[in-house]
């Protein structure tokens, strides 16, 4: 160990030598720092381009897992909604949805056509048929219904006439 002091002492040039290595490296270190830094400015600057300055002083680990929850609540809500838009579909299948109007004069002593049939179906084709019929007498109403498009042929009371069946026509068309 004194030999290493003493061959120090007597040669000062291993000293600078040393000192100048070290004083090199800590210049590239330095250089190194302000690449890095720049890249890391850089990088910062264009996060903030892309998420929008709202969010430049934000923890982006923060906002992502933020976005994740946000997603979760999101997806839950996809398909509450969805489960709704079923319900209601299979509703809408059974609700009136369809409808076609005659209207006629059953009787040329009448004047005008006074008279009508109204079809009121759902997508399944049935629902009900509202007639009205006018004469001097008086006005009727009668009321109908219809299965599959159809009024009931075994009961003579519910068999449609001509014009109810024209209003039924008329309705399945309308969709």
């Amino acid at each position: 160990m004194k030999e290493c002091i003493l061959t120090l002492v007597q040669n000062p040039y291993i000293i600078l030598g040393v000192f100048g290595t070290l004083t090199l490296c800590i210049i590239l270190l330095f250089i190194i720092l302000i690449t890095v830094i720049m890249k890391q400015n850089k990088t910062s600057k264009q996060i903030d381009d892309f998420m929008g300055s709202q969010y430049s002083q934000m923890n982006l680990e923060k906002l992502f897992v933020d976005f994740v929850k946000k997603s979760k609540i999101v997806e839950e809500q996809e398909l509450n909604i969805l489960a709704k838009m079923e319900e209601i579909d299979s509703k809408l299948t059974y609700t009136i949805q369809r409808v076609g109007v005659v209207r006629y004069n059953p009787f040329s002593d009448v004047g005008s056509d006074l008279s009508f049939s109204i079809a009121l179906l759902d997508n399944t084709y049935s629902g009900f048929v509202i007639t009205g019929i006018y004469t001097r007498q008086g006005s009727f109403t009668y009321l109908k219904p219809v299965r599959k498009g159809r009024g009931d042929e075994n009961d003579q009371r519910y068999r449609l006439s001509k014009e109810e069946t024209e209003a039924v026509q008329r309705a399945i068309a309308s969709h």
